[in-house]
């Protein structure tokens, strides 16, 4: 997407694939993708998008998200992490779009932190899709 949004700080502008692609060298991340809540691929890093990795990772966890939320009638659910036996994560973060709902994938390396990164790049998409 060719959209841009203004860093924080004022700097020069980023797209949807920047974002994507400053978060997964900032976090050491392997992967990621932000696609609509059909599975459509709107973003990904690296570039050279996968889009039924893309769409069968957030299926699965948009899947688990909704009927944990509903089964066990919790608020909406801002996040969804599934980890391996070997201790690679893949994160799915939810982010609101009118009545809609964008999702935020990765895959996150064992030992890595991915919070505090994932949360930087949520608030940059934000900023677009507000606009």
């Amino acid at each position: 997407m060719t959209e841009k949004v203004p860093q924080e700080g004022g700097k020069a502008t980023l797209t949807f694939d920047e974002i994507l692609q400053e978060m997964n060298s900032d976090g050491g991340f392997i992967r990621s993708v932000l696609a609509t809540s059909d599975g459509l691929s709107i973003a990904s890093a690296p570039t050279n998008p996968d889009h039924e990795l893309a769409s069968a990772m957030i299926a699965l966890l948009q899947q688990v998200s909704v009927e944990t939320q509903d089964n066990l009638g919790l608020a909406p659910v801002d996040e969804v992490t599934i980890r391996t036996k070997e201790h690679s994560y893949l994160v799915c973060r939810t982010i609101p779009s009118g009545d809609e709902c964008l999702s935020l994938c990765a895959i996150v390396p064992p030992g890595r932190a991915y919070r505090r990164v994932t949360n930087r790049a949520v608030r940059k998409i934000r900023k677009i899709i507000e606009e």
